[in-house]
């Protein structure tokens, strides 16, 4: 009560602003007591918030930490089972529909011998020499479009064009074909053993898709699969053996060579051939395993050609073989066939990557096609050949006309007009500045007597000199390869010509 009153007493002797300022005082002092304790209040909501969302951040880093390494797993998983091209589809679409293929390549690589060596290994041993091979070769069919269907025991499966559709897919088949001859022969300088490998490859139509059973696999099924196994089985150590299917659609960019019919299950004979190497012009190393700029802009330019090379140039062969007239011993199917390759030979010299390489040797094909009819003055009837038979063989009337030009073109006494004349003219007389000179002039000199052009040696040898004096070489290519050797040609025309004065 006392305390009540004082305080009374006090608040009535105080005077108004007195009393308002201690009001203000205290609503100061309380104001600043409770923002204190309302920062603190949130300082420590914001503490437990913080921690709450870092908590939940570990526990989603975690989980994809988790999942990620699951798909890691899940992807290794696919890769041990599918080859890597197929592993994205089936990571993009879910699934791999069975798909038909026209054009695929099918490769089989087989160590030849191979149960020989067995025997004399470990099982770690063989099965990491295996590997050293095998990895090699799935780097190769990688860096050429290809993709591995399996290998069976020491059997290398594999197939270009699949699953992406490439028309270049036999090219680079034979590319790997190639190329995993030359990793073989890398890796056996290097290692006791000596082993090799054939290589059967084909061309034709295929089925793929995913077999779906316990243990499913990427797989792919046609007759095009046990031709390519037959042609391994057919082949030679070392060797890349292709069918005819592969070598239509490969020829005018690797060297090959013709060896016969293999009979097959439900196709029949078909045709063989080895490929020795990518054309030298064509080619970035010394053992044509490899190719350069040019050979591709090659392949680009020939990509839409039309016409049937093979089957003209097989059916002119056998016709020249069987229908040309006795006494021809020089404009027989070796020389066109030289011919041929020296129209390649300096076309490319001249820097020529396009279809007119196969015009120029279509036109070597048929230039001496006359001689069937008659022997002097055979172009124009060469000429008239080709133009009654290429439509047959699906060239265009101004192909036509190209080649029938080139072969009026190889008349002694025309002068060319063009640098696919000039390659022309000097393809046909090539072999005035080669090394087969001696053994050429002799088989011409015996067909000139038997068909009445001279009537004995010494006129020839003769007339071959004064030939040789006056001809000249028309494209650069020609003159930077053949003249000095046509200039010691001409001193051995000398001596044969002076051997029968």
């Amino acid at each position: 009560m006392l305390e009540s009153q004082f305080v009374s007493n006090l608040i009535q002797s105080m005077s108004f602003w007195q009393v308002l300022c201690g009001a203000l005082a205290v609503a100061f002092i309380y104001l600043y007591f409770l923002g204190r304790s309302q920062k603190r209040r949130i300082r420590a909501f914001m503490e437990r918030r913080t921690a709450t969302i870092i908590s939940q951040k570990e526990q989603i880093e975690e989980q994809k930490a988790l999942l990620e390494y699951e798909h890691e797993k899940s992807d290794e998983l696919l890769r041990d089972i599918f080859p890597d091209k197929i592993v994205k589809v089936l990571k993009n679409k879910g699934k791999i529909e069975p798909e038909y293929y026209a054009e695929a390549s099918v490769l089989f690589a087989d160590f030849v011998a191979f149960s020989k060596v067995t025997p004399f290994l470990t099982a770690n041993e063989l099965v990491d020499t295996l590997n050293v091979y095998f990895k090699k070769f799935d780097s190769v069919i990688t860096e050429n479009k290809m993709i591995l269907i399996k290998t069976i025991g020491d059997s290398y499966f594999a197939v270009g064009g699949v699953p992406k559709k490439n028309k270049k897919n036999p090219i680079y088949t034979v590319l790997s074909g190639l190329q995993m001859q030359h990793e073989v022969s890398k890796i056996n300088q290097n290692t006791e053993f000596n082993w090799q490998i054939r290589v059967g490859i084909t061309t034709g139509e295929i089925a793929a898709g995913v077999l779906d059973t316990k243990r499913p696999m990427f797989d792919v099924w046609g007759s095009s699969v046990n031709v390519a196994s037959r042609l391994q089985e057919a082949g030679l150590p070392g060797k890349v053996n292709i069918s005819e299917t592969t070598y239509r659609l490969i020829y005018p960019f690797f060297d090959c060579e013709e060896r016969g019919e293999i009979k097959t299950k439900n196709v029949g004979n078909i045709s063989m051939y080895f490929v020795k190497r990518i054309k030298p012009e064509l080619s970035a190393d010394a053992d044509g395993c490899i190719p350069n700029n040019l050979f591709w802009k090659y392949v680009n330019n020939l990509r839409n050609s039309k016409p049937d090379y093979i089957s003209l140039f097989k059916d002119i062969k056998q016709k020249l073989r069987e229908e040309l007239p006795a006494g021809i011993y020089y404009h027989n199917e070796k020389h066109v066939l030289n011919v041929m390759t020296a129209a390649e030979f300096l076309g490319f010299g001249e820097e020529i990557f396009n279809e007119d390489i196969l015009i120029l040797k279509t036109a070597a094909l048929l230039h001496d096609i006359g001689f069937l009819t008659q022997y002097n003055n055979n172009e124009e009837i060469g000429a008239k050949y080709a133009q009654a038979i290429l439509p047959k063989y699906n060239f265009s009337p101004e192909q036509i006309e190209l080649i029938a030009s080139l072969i009026i073109a190889t008349e002694p006494n025309r002068e060319p007009k063009t640098l696919l004349e000039e390659i022309m003219k000097d393809s046909d007389l090539d072999y005035l500045g080669r090394s087969d000179f001696r053994e050429i002039s002799h088989k011409l000199m015996n067909e000139y007597i038997e068909n009445h052009v001279v009537k004995t040696p010494l006129e020839f040898h003769e007339a071959q000199v004064k030939f040789l004096k006056t001809h000249k070489f028309y494209t650069d290519t020609a003159k930077s390869s053949r003249v000095d050797k046509k200039k010691k040609n001409i001193e051995l025309a000398v001596e044969l010509f002076n051997s029968q004065a």
